[in-house]
Formats: structure tokens, C-alpha cells, sequence
């Protein structure tokens, strides 16, 4: 019960805010973080706390070690009851507590429910994308801008959340124990802190940059594979393999030189950050020793200044991986922008209202379309097609069949004149229900990687069985002449058969 009360904390299927995500970085971020933000503040809350009690833990470690100095106590336990069993509560109660709502915050709430509402709104927005921003790009590299960009948000999110408290916490609290012990012990910590932001202010923004190289050629690889294994009957036919393997190998170089380009800067960061580790326990240490030995600190002084600096150079070499992470993926998240924040070219307008077709009439007036060129194409094109009246298109490749059978689905806008059906502007309908009431047999035939009778039923989802074997029938796919070209055939046939009327 407990994990699944965390796991409905995310409603991945809401309503986006807008129709459009936005199309720059920090907007992109609020706009999901808002939508899950009960969900960022509990872990902003829980990690706070469990940052504190991590440190709490090396000021218990110095107060035992004070404790216990001197001859040995017979009452040690009666006289400390009540501060040791505050120490115990934190350790083996607190500690856990907060941990573990912070691990079923990451863990059950934020990284299935966050990823998976982002990849919902963005899979659903670029769907509404027209023919031609799908054709205009590999399908490869869409979906892995898709998916990556979730995971790459999600991730740099939450590992912010992290680090923040991490780095305030250790570094304030760090320097308030000092400052209590001994102010000279503050003087290594402040210098080292400087010297770690100024690498990050250096080192950072050269990562984010050559993250967004190494993700767009990573899209871009995985578009160019992807575009391989769609079309490998054609690969196959024309005996490509050679030139497909070159095709590839190409972006595979590409992609290997963008990740060792930006892996020099992250080797370059990890070796500037450990030096200066070295020397802040050097410093530390030794301050803390030549303090005691002038009977300034106590031992349990020394055990707090070494333990905490340990800590904080372990924690400084976690962080640095972290923010190096958290702008990596700012870079991809920057890359998906590209595709996902493109806005939508065919709209439907404001109260748009379902095509009503009465008697079939289709008529194209003074129609212009040139693929965004000056002319060319279709120009000023006049055309009516009485209900009921067949009629042939024929003319040379590139003469426009295709384009003006694409322009009545409005699969593009026309750029001038209008077409109607039953005297219904197309450009004022709703574009699910033109289509809808359009049956449309294409020259390549596709099969979606789905069941037969999901192939069957998807030019009318809602077929009752009678009407799939109906339409079966009139395909003639009868069980004899059923072969590896049968379910294209049927797919076709249903498609055909139930688009009529």
C-alpha cells in the first residue's frame, strides 16, 4: 500500500498545460516541474533533513570521542543517558525514515510517473506534427530525442534537488562546527570552496556545450540505423550493403569524436577538483593538529575537522559528477528541443466542426501549391468531382497527382484558393474527421508491427466480427490463398471496405 500511495502521486496522463511546450530550456523545465511540483517540494523537504542528519552524525562522532576522554566512567551511560539515546533515535530511526521517503520520492514517484508524463506530452504533441515535418527528418532520430529528453529532464531535476542540499548543507554546517572549535579552521574550507566554484564556473558551461554535440550526433545515428532497418527491403534489393555500413560508420565517427571531445573536459575537471581535494585534507588536517597540539581543539576537534573534510572531499568528487551530469543532460533535453517544441504547421481552427458529408462533392478553386517555393507544382487549379463520378489523375512523376490527393486530406495546407467537400472549406473542419470520411488505398502499403486483426480493424477500430469477416471475404483471403502477402492485402482490403459510406 505504501509504494503504490507513492506511485499515484503523478498523474501521467493529465491535460498538458498548453498545446505547445515551450521552445527554450528554463521555460521547458517549469513547465513540467509545475505540473509535479507537490511531488519536487516533499523531496526539497525530506532531503533537507537528511542532509542534516548526515552531518549530525560526524558532530556525534566528535562529542563521543570528547565523552569519552579521560579515565574510564563505570556510569559513562547514566550520566550521558539522554544525549546517547538522541543519538541512537537519529541513527536508527530519523536516518531511515528520511532516507527511505526520499528513495520512494525518486524511486516510485518521480522517476516512473515524471518520465512517463513528459513522454506522453510530447509523444502526443508531435503526433499532431503535418506529412512534412515527419518526412523532413529520420523517425530514429525522433524518437530518441523523444525518449531521451524525459529521462534527461527527470534526471537533471532531481539530481539538482540532491546537490543543492548536499552543498549548502555540508558547506554551511561544515563552517559553523569549524567556527565553533577554532575560526582558523574555516580558512582551508573557504579557500578550497572558492577554488570548486570557479572550476565549475569554468568547467561546466564547456560540458553543457559539447554534451549538445555528442547528443545531436547520437540522434543522429541512431536516426540513420533506424532509417536502415525501416527500409531494408530497399537496402536489400539494390545490394547496399557496403554503402549503408559506410553510411553509418560516418555518424558512428562522428558520434565517438563529440563523446572524447567532451569527455576531455570532464578529465580535465576531475583532475583540477582531486588536486584540490588533496590539498584541503592537507590543510585541514594539519591546522587541525598544530590548534591541538597548542592545546587550542580538543581531539574530538580533530576527529570533526578530518571526518567532515573526508566527507566533503568524497561528496565534492559525487557532486561534480552530478552537476557534470545535470548539464549533460541539459544538453539533451536542449537537443529534443529541436524537435519536440517545433510548432504545429496544420491546425485545426478554433471550433472547428466535423465534416458532414451529404452527397460527396469535391471541388478545388484557383488552388495553389508550391512546397514553399515561388511556383511550381499546382497553380490556380480548378477542379470538381460530382458525387459518385470517378475520375483518373495521369501525368508525369512530380506533376502533382500525389500532392493533390495530399492536399484534399489536408496532409498540407493549400497556399491558395480552397477546397471543399459538400461546399465545406477543408481548412475549417476537424482533420480527424476528414480524414475519417475519406478512403484512401495507398501505392506502398505498410503493415504496423501489430496483430493481423489489429491491421484489419484499423481503418474502422470499431468493426463488429461480422464485419471483419465481411470484409475479409470481399478481399477473397480465403483460407487457400492465404501466403506472407496476405495480411498487407487484407489490411488494404479493410481499409477499402469500410471507408465506404
Amino acid at each position: 500500500m505504501l509504494y503504490r500511495r507513492f506511485e499515484r502521486l503523478i498523474d501521467i496522463f493529465r491535460e498538458a498545460p498548453t498545446a505547445a511546450p515551450p521552445d527554450r530550456v528554463l521555460p521547458f523545465y517549469t513547465y513540467y516541474l509545475k505540473q509535479v511540483w507537490p511531488s519536487f517540494a516533499a523531496l526539497l523537504v525530506v532531503g533537507l533533513f537528511a542532509s542534516l542528519i548526515e552531518v549530525a552524525l560526524f558532530n556525534y562522532l566528535s562529542r563521543i570521542i570528547d565523552l569519552a576522554q579521560g579515565t574510564p566512567n563505570p556510569n559513562f551511560f547514566q550520566d550521558h543517558a539522554l544525549e546517547l539515546t538522541w543519538m541512537v533515535v537519529v541513527t536508527l530511526i530519523l536516518r531511515p525514515i528520511f532516507f527511505g521517503l526520499h528513495d520512494l520520492l525518486v524511486h516510485q514517484t518521480l522517476t516512473p510517473g515524471m518520465t512517463s508524463l513528459i513522454l506522453w506530452q510530447n509523444h502526443r504533441y508531435v503526433l499532431k506534427q503535418s506529412l512534412n515535418f515527419f518526412q523532413n527528418d529520420f523517425a530514429g532520430r525522433i524518437a530518441q530525442r523523444i525518449m531521451q529528453t524525459g529521462n534527461a529532464l527527470r534526471d537533471s531535476a532531481v539530481q539538482t534537488v540532491d546537490a543543492l542540499w548536499h552543498v549548502l548543507i555540508y558547506a554551511i554546517s561544515a563552517l559553523v562546527l569549524f567556527a565553533e572549535a577554532d575560526w582558523r579552521l574555516m580558512i582551508p574550507l573557504i579557500t578550497w570552496i572558492a577554488g570548486f566554484i570557479g572550476a565549475l564556473y569554468y568547467f561546466v558551461p564547456r560540458v553543457k556545450d559539447r554534451s549538445v554535440q555528442s547528443s545531436d550526433a547520437r540522434s543522429k545515428l541512431m536516426g540513420r540505423i533506424v532509417d536502415g532497418y525501416t527500409n531494408i527491403t530497399t537496402l536489400k534489393l539494390f545490394a547496399h550493403t557496403n554503402f549503408e555500413q559506410q553510411y553509418a560508420k560516418e555518424a558512428i565517427k562522428e558520434q565517438t569524436e563529440k563523446a572524447q571531445l567532451a569527455g576531455r573536459v570532464v578529465t580535465s575537471m576531475d583532475v583540477a577538483i582531486t588536486s584540490m581535494n588533496g590539498l584541503l585534507i592537507v590543510a585541514t588536517t594539519g591546522l587541525a593538529l598544530w590548534l591541538w597540539s597548542q592545546s587550542l581543539i580538543s581531539v574530538g576537534a580533530i576527529a570533526l575537522a578530518t571526518g567532515l573534510v573526508i566527507r566533503i572531499v568524497n561528496m565534492s568528487g559525487w557532486i561534480m559528477w552530478v552537476v557534470t551530469g545535470i548539464f549533460e543532460n541539459i544538453g539533451m533535453v536542449q537537443d529534443g528541443l529541436q524537435t519536440i517544441a517545433q510548432p504545429v504547421s496544420i491546425t485545426d481552427r478554433e471550433q472547428a466542426k466535423p465534416l458532414a458529408v451529404a452527397s460527396g462533392e469535391v471541388r478545388f478553386e484557383q488552388v495553389d501549391f508550391h512546397y514553399g517555393k515561388k511556383k511550381g507544382i499546382i497553380g490556380g487549379l480548378n477542379l470538381t468531382i460530382k458525387p459518385g463520378e470517378k475520375i483518373g489523375l495521369i501525368g508525369p512523376s512530380g506533376a502533382g497527382k500525389s500532392t493533390l490527393v495530399n492536399l484534399l486530406l489536408r496532409l498540407y495546407d493549400v497556399e491558395g484558393g480552397r477546397i471543399l467537400i459538400d461546399g465545406q472549406n477543408i481548412a475549417e473542419v476537424g482533420q480527424e474527421s476528414l480524414r475519417e470520411r475519406i478512403g484512401m488505398i495507398t501505392q506502398d502499403t505498410s503493415l504496423l508491427h501489430r496483430s493481423i486483426r489489429d491491421n484489419l480493424l484499423y481503418g474502422r477500430p470499431d468493426a463488429t466480427d461480422a464485419e471483419l469477416w465481411e470484409a475479409v471475404h470481399k478481399a477473397r483471403l480465403t483460407s487457400s490463398s492465404r501466403c506472407s502477402r496476405t495480411p498487407r492485402a487484407a489490411a488494404v482490403s479493410m481499409r477499402m471496405s469500410v471507408s465506404e459510406g
